[in-house]
């Protein structure tokens, strides 16, 4: 895992290397380089009793191109109401990741792709793990994004034992 985690920092870290020329030469110097997103997100843990969860976060994202970005900085909340205990599971976690979205297909619509991998913590059982996202939507104006978003976090309990959350849910993005 450390190997995985290792490459896929070299590899954002390298294509940033090539970014300006890469940026200019399509067209993407029309696009802001640096942008900030906040996602929203309600939906359910898999496993989990409990009515409703719920996602928040902040990201900084530099766009390499005009149709790939890498989240280099992203902190995400995750939480879940359990039946007659209030809030249970609550994860913090701090992430990366590579953005991909597709040309206009009707004036400002566009598609995208996310996935990001990090480290999050689980304030309810205080222990934490791999974190990864996929997220999949629509980019409604330039700066309003919908979409569907799968995350899940691993939790190591010690002596060999871990266990998962998945959550998935709606999101609404705001890049600006």
């Amino acid at each position: 895992m450390k190997h995985f985690i290792i490459s896929l920092l070299m590899l954002c870290v390298s294509s940033v290397g090539f970014a300006q020329s890469w940026f200019s030469d399509d067209g993407g110097s029309e696009m802001k380089r640096n942008q900030w997103g906040i996602d929203l997100g309600v939906g359910k843990m898999s496993d989990v009793n409990g009515s409703v969860g719920f996602s928040g976060g902040v990201r900084y994202q530099y766009n390499v191109h005009r149709f790939v970005g890498i989240d280099l900085i992203g902190v995400n909340y995750i939480g879940q109401m359990v039946d007659g205990e209030g809030l249970g599971p609550n994860v913090l976690q701090a992430m990366i990741g590579l953005r991909g979205k597709t040309p206009s297909i009707y004036e400002d619509i566009a598609g995208y792709l996310g996935v990001r991998l990090g480290y999050g913590h689980d304030f309810w059982t205080e222990e934490g793990g791999l974190a990864t996202e996929f997220n999949v939507g629509v980019h409604l104006t330039n700066t309003l994004i919908v979409g569907y978003v799968f995350n899940m976090q691993k939790i190591n309990f010690g002596g060999g034992l871990s266990g998962k959350y998945k959550f998935n849910g709606l999101r609404v993005g705001f890049v600006f």
